[in-house]
């Protein structure tokens, strides 16, 4: 633990507390930190950075992000000096709720030392195939109650198949510190079949292991077994998924279609059973390990162990193991770079091979004189140009009457080359499309998504999510109700078709948050625009109420950046300064609601934190003292100061009681509220 002394922010304890508070508290951090560094691999003090324990956690004590590798791991640490910690259904409810508020992108709600990492979760929940992984790290044994269990289990359901579950003991502590600390190392033992080696230049073996054998690798170590690669697991792919159907279906068939996998290894050392025998088993003991090649099939590997257990002693892999003991320096990253930069064909490629892309190909050249690429390596043409065949299954995606396929485009674009009778690719691309339509299908999806992109500055909450994760959906209502069989004639007017795109994008993207409102209240977008049912549900609403005659809905004035108050709102600060609550001088920090404002104001906070920071003054007319300039402002005119000054685009009016966050009690808006209500009863 004392590796992370120089590292553990405790500038939040009070200095008068007692040094044994102070001591726990480290300690709690320290082991949170340390989950991090070793589920991860990541450095200490980036470990320790994630760490956001303290007023306003939600329970959650550690949030570290990989954004190469779409994956978000929510640590809760529970330290005991004895060794017996445990969790309580209590702490879990809470975690969960936490867990929950990120969902929900409502990060306002965290402390500052989440907000430094707002912007990061904010990107990694905004790709479809992003992984979550809940984290419970206790000093003591890692068993759960069952109450506890079924907090967690409840929290993996609804969100399944993104979130998992990771439970961390004081063995696996205790591994890790022997594993050392500064660098931490895998150590496994491993039983090769068929095995056979190369003693020169450099100490091999190959041959091939059970698949269970390798799950249970993954199982253990998770992505820490890829930390020499070039990349971790990709989770859900299109080769991913074939992986796993052909492990489920075919498992016997397993080592003929596929490449095996490469293990680095510090030290190799083959025990004394069967060592003498040529071509049979070879059982391992393998130190300082790292998958660097094979990353995908090991994690495909254990999610289909996990969905199908009886292929564990039936499905093999090729294994290739290699010694580094007496290699050169920089051998091992040779065989990384060597292995994994080969020209590897992916499931877009297999396009390449389809007629029909070439033909398009010369239909927008000799009917539209534009470039229509679909090789991967050629470079895209510039948007007036062309488009490139990535952009034309998206547009067309969306355009299919079954939304399904625009949410999986939204969730993952390798699911585009799905083939087969029921694969996106077949939907999609079958009959023949016309230059035309592909053409005019995507200067209608660029139309929609930059009209949202533009309306987004002045969107917030619920709102806001359904924007960003909807908003091919939104595409699709679009097209649902603007494309005719005209769209292939040559002389039809398109330009007069696309100037109706954005009134009817505002039009669906109302009427998809007053559904979403409606039939699931409590859910995220995030999750909800990931099920296909609940999709195609809430197209088929918003479809209805677009053909009918009803005027848009009006949307809570909370899902705008600059909701219109009524005087009992704009009196927020005259309702706390009257109640006498906060004290003159409490601390008052700054938190974005908004993507854009964490875009803008984040970064520029960073460079000087006292930004973010104000104290407050018992002055109904400018309660807050900023500490940059030693001012005073109203919530709101100090918000509107701070985003002229911050680059970036010119600010549009927020309000700013909504911005301003007393550490451990909320907003000064929902402070204010609490006070009305409370004179109310």
């Amino acid at each position: 633990m004392r590796q992370f002394e120089q590292h553990i922010d405790l500038s939040d304890l009070d200095e008068k507390a007692p040094e044994r508070h102070r001591e726990q508290s480290f300690l709690s951090r320290a082991l949170a930190a340390m989950a991090v560094h070793n589920l991860t691999g990541m450095g200490l003090a980036e470990a320790a950075e994630s760490v956001i324990d303290g007023f306003d956690d939600w329970g959650i004590d550690a949030v570290a992000v990989s954004e190469d590798v779409p994956h978000v791991w929510l640590v809760q640490a529970k330290w005991s000096d004895g060794g017996n910690a445990s969790l309580d259904q209590g702490s879990a409810l809470k975690f969960k709720q936490g867990f929950d508020l990120l969902l929900r992108e409502d990060y306002a709600r965290f402390n500052k030392r989440f907000q430094a990492l707002a912007d990061r979760v904010d990107k990694v929940f905004s790709k479809g195939d992003v992984k979550i992984t809940l984290v419970v790290a206790l000093l003591g044994r890692p068993v759960l109650a069952d109450v506890v269990n079924l907090v967690f289990e409840q929290a993996c359901e609804e969100t399944k198949p993104m979130t998992d579950l990771k439970v961390l003991g004081l063995g696996d502590f205790h591994d890790f510190v022997r594993a050392g600390i500064g660098e931490p190392k895998i150590n496994l033992t491993a039983r090769v079949d068929g095995c056979a080696s190369v003693p020169e230049p450099f100490k091999a073996y190959y041959g091939t292991m059970y698949v269970g054998e390798v799950a249970a690798w993954y199982d253990k170590h998770g992505d820490r077994l890829f930390g020499k690669n070039l990349r971790t697991s990709l989770g859900l792919t299109t080769v991913n998924r074939s992986i796993v159907e052909t492990l489920v279906k075919q498992p016997q068939n397993f080592w003929y279609f596929n490449n095996g996998i490469t293990v680095l290894c510090d030290a190799v050392r083959r025990t004394a059973k069967f060592a003498n025998t040529v071509g049979g088993p070879g059982d391992f003991e393998l130190d300082g390990v790292s998958v660097v090649n094979g990353a995908q099939t090991v994690a495909a590997i254990h999610a289909g162990v996990q969905q199908t257990p009886e292929v564990s002693g039936v499905g093999r892999v090729w294994v290739r193991v290699i010694s580094l003991e007496d290699c050169p320096p920089g051998f091992a990253t040779e065989v990384t770079q060597a292995t994994n930069t080969q020209n590897q064909v992916q499931a877009r490629d297999y396009a390449a091979l389809d007629e029909r892309q070439a033909r398009l190909r010369d239909d927008f050249s000799l009917s539209l004189h534009k470039t229509y690429v679909y090789k991967r390596g050629e470079g895209d043409p510039l948007p007036e140009a062309g488009c490139s065949v990535l952009e034309a299954a998206i547009a067309m995606s969306c355009a299919h009457r079954n939304p399904e396929l625009a949410m999986r485009a939204k969730q993952n674009q390798e699911l585009l080359w799905e083939f087969g009778a029921h694969g996106s690719y077949h939907l999609i691309f079958n009959p023949q499309p016309s230059a035309y339509r592909v053409w005019r299908l995507v200067l209608m999806l660029r139309t929609v998504q930059a009209h949202l992109a533009e309306g987004n500055r002045g969107r917030e909450g619920r709102a806001a999510q359904v924007a960003e994760h909807g908003d091919l959906l939104v595409a699709h209502l679009v097209m649902q109700r603007l494309v005719t069989p005209s769209i292939d004639e040559r002389d039809v007017n398109w330009e007069r078709v696309l100037e109706q795109v954005s009134e009817l994008a505002d039009a669906a993207l109302a009427w998809l948050i007053h559904h979403f409102d409606e039939q699931y209240p409590s859910s995220s977008a995030l999750v909800t625009f990931r099920h296909p049912q609940k999709c195609r549900e809430l197209v088929a609403l918003a479809l209805r109420s677009l053909a009918g005659d009803e005027p848009r809905p009006s949307l809570p004035p909370e899902y705008s950046s600059s909701p219109k108050e009524g005087e009992r709102k704009a009196a927020a600060v005259t309702v706390i300064v009257n109640s006498g609550l906060l004290a003159e001088g409490a601390p008052v920090e700054f938190r974005p609601v908004t993507g854009p404002e964490r875009k803008t104001l984040l970064p520029w906070i960073a460079e000087n934190p006292r930004r973010g920071q104000a104290t407050w003054v018992n002055d109904r007319r400018r309660p807050l003292l900023w500490a940059a300039d030693g001012k005073q402002y109203t919530p709101t005119g100090l918000t509107m100061q701070m985003l002229r000054s911050a680059p970036g685009d010119p600010p549009r009016a927020v309000q700013g009681t909504t911005r301003w966050f007393v550490p451990g009690r909320g907003s000064l808006a929902a402070i204010a509220d609490e006070i009305r209500s409370a004179e109310g009863e």
